[in-house]
């Protein structure tokens, strides 16, 4: 049987040509798609009304998105209301979206009329489109991270690190979690070396003892005459994460001895 064509992206037909001429193609819209209201229509209030940058936070997207949606037929009905900053503005009923969201669209993924990111929320994988949203999700992501966890918060958070306290809390007092702080700390370079530089406040033998960044300084000793706790300074966790690397990198049974170390 002939392989049916991919359901998810735009199809080209090749036209027989007159004799002497090349042969030209044509544009062949993908099969209906779900409307990219659709998966938010719960969150749609049928007595409200809607402006284009409030359609715009609704589907996380630029509004200049948005007003190429509208202008390409994908947001139908709206009307035209003065603009508080003075101008006129698209604005919608909710109930005007919820039927217009359950009504499939006949997409074409046309990259010149489109941005990459409303392509993407109708279907487009092409790598432009995956890389726009890659993109567009991860400043989000990190948007929302630099909110709970803003300049204020980190300052605080070294200064109670570099007074030696333990960093989950120093994290507890500044009201987040060790994930928030060692998260950022995986992708801000800068707060990671202030983190490294406050936590050997926390070194238990001192950096010149030989202990100092190796199994006998983390796991620490509470027996004995000479007892001492484990120690999380930045040279003993820096063993520690290099000892992890090498875990995750070994066979399975390797992994399972180191574990009972």
């Amino acid at each position: 049987m002939p392989r049916k064509p991919d359901a998810t992206s735009v199809h080209h037909r090749l036209l027989p040509a007159p004799a002497g001429m090349e042969r030209k193609e044509e544009k062949v819209p993908s099969p209906a798609q779900p409307h990219p209201l659709a998966p938010y229509v719960k969150q749609i209030n049928p007595e409200e009304v809607y402006t284009l940058r409030q359609v715009a936070a609704l589907l996380e997207l630029a509004p200049t998105s948005v007003s190429g949606m509208v202008q390409h037929g994908w947001l139908p009905g709206s009307r035209m209301r003065p603009h508080t900053h003075g101008g006129r503005q698209h604005a919608w009923t909710g109930k005007q979206l919820i039927r217009i969201a359950n009504r499939p669209v006949k997409v074409t993924y046309d990259h010149e009329k489109f941005s990459p990111a409303t392509l993407y929320r109708v279907g487009c994988r092409c790598p432009v489109c995956v890389r726009a949203h890659s993109e567009d999700s991860l400043s989000r992501r990190r948007a929302l991270a630099e909110d709970a966890f803003n300049v204020e918060k980190r300052t605080l958070l070294l200064d109670l690190v570099a007074r030696q306290t333990p960093v989950a809390e120093a994290a507890e007092q500044v009201g987040v979690t060790t994930w928030q702080v060692y998260g950022r700390a995986t992708w801000d370079a800068a707060f990671a070396e202030s983190l490294d530089d406050a936590a050997w406040s926390l070194c238990v033998l001192g950096e010149s003892d030989s202990r100092c960044s190796t199994a006998a300084g983390y796991r620490g000793w509470e027996t004995g005459a000479s007892p001492r706790p484990p120690c999380r300074g930045t040279g003993c966790r820096e063993w520690r994460r290099g000892a992890s690397q090498q875990e995750r990198g070994a066979p399975a049974d390797d992994r399972e001895l180191a574990g009972r170390r």
